[in-house]
This record gives C-alpha cells, structure tokens and sequence, in this order.
C-alpha cells in the first residue's frame, strides 16, 4: 500500500491525465477561453499547459495571420474573397492514442465548432504530445488538400521530435498559406486592342484619351476663306449699298418736305398762332435706317460670332474632350475611352481550378491529412 501511494504521488499526470476528445475538450472560440489557459476568444487551446504562455500567443496570431494571408480582396463573391479560418487544439492524450483516433477527434470537432459553416473554409489541427500525433481536418473548400497536409506535417517532423512544438506548428501554418497562395497563378491580363476612341463626335481630333494640350491658334481652313469672300464680304457690301442710297436719302427728303408743309399761320391771317408740331413721320427716314443699321450689325456680328466660336470649339474644345474622356469631340458629350477598367487585370478562379490569379474554389472531400512523428 505504501508503494501504490509512492508511485500515485511521482506520477500523478500520467494516471489522472484527462483523456480528450471532440465532446469534452473546450472551445476557445465559443466563450470557453479560461479553460483554454486563454485571457479573451481565442483561436488556440492548451488546457493542459504544454506550450508556454508566450508560445500560445504567438499561435494564436499566427492561427489569425493564415486568414489574413490567403484572403483574396480582388474575388468577386464574399466567399472567394474570404480567407481560410483555423483552429487550434493541443493536448497531452487523446482518448484512443491511436493516429485515426486524433483524426477522428480533427474532424468532429471541425463540425462541431462552425468555424465556417457559410464558405466551409476552415481548418481544425489537432496535436495530442504524448501520443505524438497531429492531424489537421479541412473544409471542402480549404484550398489545400489532404495530401499537402500531410507532406507539410512531414517536413517538420524533426522539430516535433524535438519537441520545439511552437515552430514545428509555425512553420505548418506558413506553409499551408504559402501552399494555397502558389495555386493562385496570374491574373489575365486585358485584351488593349479593344480600347478603342469612344463614340467620336465631329472633328478629327480626339486622341482616344489623350489630354489636351494648350491652347493653339487653329488653322483656318480653306472653306473658311471660300465663305467669307464668296458670301460673307458679298453681302455685307450690298446691304451697305443699300443702306447709303436708298434709305437714307429717303429719311432725309422726307424730312425736309414735311418741315415745309408747316403752315406759318393756322388761322389763316398771318396772326400769332402757335406752331404746328412736326408730324411723326418726318424722322421716320433717319429713324428706319437706324433701325436697319442695328440690325443689320447685330446680325452680321451674331454671324460671325458664332462661325467662329464653332470653329475655334471644334478645335480646340475637341482636344480637350479627348483628355477627359477619350476621343469625344464637341458639344458636351464624353466617350468612355473604351472600358473605363479595361486597364485592369482580370481575376478568375478558372471555374473552380484555380490558376487565373485566385486560388481554387471547387468543394473537394477528404478528411484532412497529418502523422505521427514516433
């Protein structure tokens, strides 16, 4: 009896170590932390103490650090977009020992705690110490498969026979996002043969999105000159003509007749009767030239105002179409300079394969991967 107590008291872990598995071991991300040897929500837990404090923390970064990493922020849906979710469980003993009994516990507890239940991209990894197992449970969609994992988990064999358990499990999670980044491959690049000048208004210039440069003085062309001389000058030299011999010596003449109608007596006896005030149509010569000079100069300024003003937006306001837009010219109107994006490379997971600049998004079923290190 004495000895059974000697022996009880130099190995009491090993008799009354707690077995674990999927049903009775906490969760760190579900508010069960302080079991996990944990401060706040974690995503590692060691209720039996085997890594140091310090280890733990560094852990649980890296754990939340292999999310950030294979997140893809040029996906289109939130799921491609999102990052892979993992979580921690080291333990001394599982119940069973066994390689398939940890698998086992990796893959319930995978179910049993959602980490993921909406883009199934998580991971559980499972190390149990004294048994010298490790095994990591996957998601369907985890873009690392069952195989990789195991490869992984063999590379740091060493270190877990060692017993640096910390690096052994940092270099697992570098490695796993590293392998889930290499399937990316590279973006499609666009097609530039396609950015084309835009829907071009008249002109032509446009430049298909080039700016505009300065101001320049534009070259008058020579349908301009054939206008002003044949049409313009023409014109105007006939309304002038007009003008000085039609109607203003009509105005004149018919002022001086009617002042010389303006009888000196009224009455007719010569007496002191007041003046007859001029009729209004005595100034009506002077003032329908007036009327017609003001026309006539308004309109022909308006005239040419405004052929030049087209002339000089055609040239120069085209140019600066083109800078903000791409290739549209005049009057208001802007072209897209073909796609807008166009200069953007494209992202796809290649249905599923990946390769196009994402990693694979296709659900593959397996049941993870892992060893032991005996």
């Amino acid at each position: 009896m004495r000895w059974l107590l000697v022996f009880l008291l130099i190995f009491p872990t090993s008799i009354f170590a707690t077995e674990w598995d999927a049903y009775n071991f906490p969760n760190p991300t579900a508010g069960q932390f302080q079991e996990c040897k944990m401060r706040t929500t974690a995503n590692i837990c060691d209720p039996d103490g085997v890594l140091s404090e310090q280890s733990r923390y560094r852990l649980d970064h890296d754990l939340k650090q292999l999310e950030t990493r294979t997140r893809q922020d040029n996906a289109r849906t939130f799921c491609d977009k999102k990052g892979v979710t993992a979580a921690m469980a080291v333990a001394k003993h599982v119940k069973g020992g066994t390689t398939e009994a940890v698998e086992t516990m990796a893959n319930d507890m995978l179910r049993k705690w959602t980490l993921d239940p909406q883009c199934k991209k998580a991971v559980v990894i499972v190390v149990s110490t004294d048994d010298m197992k490790f095994w990591v449970a996957r998601d369907d969609k985890v873009p690392v498969y069952a195989d990789e994992f195991t490869q992984i988990f063999m590379q740091q064999k060493s270190l877990f026979q060692q017993q640096n358990y910390q690096q052994a499990l940092t270099n697992i999670l570098q490695a796993t996002w590293d392998k889930a980044l290499s399937k990316q491959g590279s973006p499609r690049q666009p097609n530039r043969g396609n950015q084309g000048p835009g829907n071009q208004g008249p002109g032509n210039q446009g430049g298909g999105g080039k700016p505009g440069g300065g101001f320049k003085m534009p070259s008058i062309p020579g349908w301009f000159w054939l206008l002003l001389v044949g049409v313009i000058l023409p014109t105007l030299c006939c309304c002038c003509c007009i003008y000085c011999c039609c109607c203003r010596g009509r105005g004149g003449g018919g002022g001086g007749q009617q002042r010389q109608q303006i009888p000196t007596d009224p009455m007719g006896g010569g007496g002191g009767g007041y003046p007859q005030p001029p009729p209004q149509g005595g100034g009506g010569g002077g003032g329908a030239g007036g009327m017609f000079r003001n026309i006539l100069s308004s309109g022909g300024g308006a005239m040419a105002g405004s052929m030049l003003g087209r002339m000089f937006s055609n040239r120069g306001g085209g140019g600066g179409g083109g800078g903000m837009g791409g290739g549209n010219r005049g009057y208001g109107f802007q072209g897209n300079s073909g796609n807008q994006g166009g200069d953007q490379p494209v992202y796809d997971d290649n249905n599923g394969q990946g390769g196009g600049g994402l990693y694979p998004s296709q659900e593959v079923k397996d049941r993870g991967g892992g060893g032991s290190w005996a």
